[in-house]
């Protein structure tokens, strides 16, 4: 594993760059309505129809790949970067891309545990709060994580959720976008909150292997 972080610099600037990051985001989120999430044909053309079986069916995906923008709010500072995510079995690969506080950051962990748990904690220590490795797999995808209790809360057509409490965290799906040629959807728009801490997540494509 590779880390590469930059220093910490002054809260006048952290605060400058939070601003500025809030505008970038509310741009994001303002196109991403009208965006449909791209084709993969490695994509499956479809899912059960109901939601337990497409609960199931999703927590069972062990190969995909996805990227977009996360822009993150702890307090009175925060940081947007681009990210991309590997899934290869239970083995994981994160990177951030773009200016945010910890600078450029590729992780790679298997089952939520790095190869380093030093780095871990440092970049903890960096963020301001714990990061949810282990369950993000699950929550990008629209479903809990299956090792933890839970609270969800499907939409009308319980096809889809809508929202979820898990590990602390209160989660928000705000937006879905259509897999071409599928009869499902998958998120767009992730909101997610633990006390002072806001995450704000964008996906903007997705390849997966079920």
């Amino acid at each position: 594993m590779r880390t590469s972080m930059v220093s910490d610099v002054a809260p006048a600037a952290r605060t400058r760059r939070l601003s500025a990051g809030a505008l970038l985001l509310l741009g994001l989120f303002a196109v991403a309505g009208c965006a449909s999430l791209r084709e993969s044909a490695v994509l499956p053309s479809a899912l059960p129809d109901d939601w337990d079986g497409r609960r199931l069916a999703l927590q069972s995906w062990s190969r995909f790949d996805w990227h977009g923008r996360v822009a993150v709010a702890s307090g009175d500072d925060g940081f947007s970067a681009a990210l991309r995510w590997s899934q290869r079995e239970r083995r994981s690969r994160v990177e951030f891309d773009g200016p945010m506080r910890i600078g450029g950051l590729r992780l790679e962990f298997d089952g939520g545990r790095l190869a380093d748990e030093r780095a871990r904690a440092d970049l903890e220590q960096r963020l301001g709060f714990v990061l949810p490795l282990e369950s993000l797999r699950y929550w990008v995808l629209g479903v809990p994580d299956p090792t933890l209790s839970f609270a969800e809360t499907p939409d009308a057509g319980y096809a889809r959720l809508e929202g979820l409490q898990q590990a602390g965290w209160t989660l928000r799906f705000t937006g879905y976008a259509p897999v071409a040629g599928g009869n499902y959807e998958l998120p767009q728009r992730i909101e997610a909150t633990r006390e002072s801490v806001r995450v704000r997540l964008l996906v903007e494509g997705w390849e997966a292997e079920p």
